[in-house]
């Protein structure tokens, strides 16, 4: 669960910072978030299934130290 917090935590860090130098720059707001969604808008298929694949293997590995963990808590009571 750390895992997962922490990778929310710097994808929220690196937006932040990505919008808050374009306004620093002197873009609006509105601009600003539109280059941070940008390189969504023009990569392939093939590119989102990376994405996707990378998502899914940082919250199955959280899952499956969560069911790890239940299973020796099981295992250590009885």
């Amino acid at each position: 669960m750390k895992v997962l917090g922490i990778f929310v935590f710097i994808l929220l860090l690196t937006s932040s910072l990505s919008v808050l130098i374009d306004i620093l720059l002197g873009f609006k707001l509105s601009h600003s978030l539109i280059n941070l969604l940008n390189p969504f808008w023009v990569i392939e298929s093939g590119e989102y299934v990376m994405i996707v694949f990378f998502l899914l293997l940082t919250i199955g590995q959280q899952i499956v130290i969560i069911i790890k963990n239940k299973a020796n808590k099981q295992n250590g009571s009885n």
